[in-house]
């Protein structure tokens, strides 16, 4: 399966959402265009006139998923004015997804966004992410929050993994139910892990 689709013919919004949901549900290796033409209520005709096969139809959902999901932490975060809160609104917006995440996903079937994500197009998903932090890190820098001579990829790439360790990794010292505990895990450690130093 591809990594990023090709140039999708014109698929309606709600066709989209479906196939995305769908694939979310389902999992890729139970995905079917019958399937998704069930939840758009539409014709598998009809999906395979807008979509194609099978894999094709997977890969514009990923990339649906991928946007929706880069584009939701972008709106979150732009809400906040400091890298520091920037990064912990991401982080709390991670938690609260990860929330609404089965907690015993069968066969993968209905796991995380993210995982799912993670699962079938990682690096692509982490080349979005960095790319959604770096002007932000340059930002920072502009303002003296953070160090000139942090480098802004390499830093957009260390704050995407640690965000994505709130999906992934159990809580332990942090209770990650309570998004006030969130943002002051993160704001405690986000900038002294950009510029190097001991908290």
């Amino acid at each position: 399966m591809p990594a990023k689709p090709p140039t999708p013919r014109t698929i309606s919004p709600a066709l989209l959402e479906a196939t995305a949901e769908t694939l979310h549900r389902l999992g890729p290796r139970q995905f079917s265009l019958t399937a998704v033409a069930e939840a758009a209520g539409v014709s598998r005709g009809t999906v395979y006139n807008a979509l194609g096969g099978r894999d094709h139809a997977i890969s514009v959902a990923l990339d649906h998923l991928a946007s929706t999901f880069v584009d939701g932490m972008a709106t979150e975060i732009d809400k906040q004015s400091t890298l520091a809160d920037q990064v912990a609104a991401a982080a709390v917006l991670i938690c609260a997804h990860r929330q609404s995440s089965p907690s015993v996903p069968q066969k993968g079937i209905n796991e995380g966004i993210v995982v799912l994500l993670l699962r079938n197009i990682g690096e692509d998903l982490m080349k979005r992410a960095v790319e959604l932090w770096k002007p932000r890190v340059k930002a920072a820098q502009r303002d003296g929050e953070i160090g000139a001579g942090v480098d802004p990829a390499r830093a957009g790439e260390w704050i995407v993994r640690v965000l994505l360790s709130f999906e992934l990794l159990p809580p332990i010292g942090v209770n990650l139910d309570n998004p006030r505990a969130i943002r002051r895990f993160v704001t405690d450690h986000i900038i002294n892990g950009l510029n190097g130093e001991a908290p």
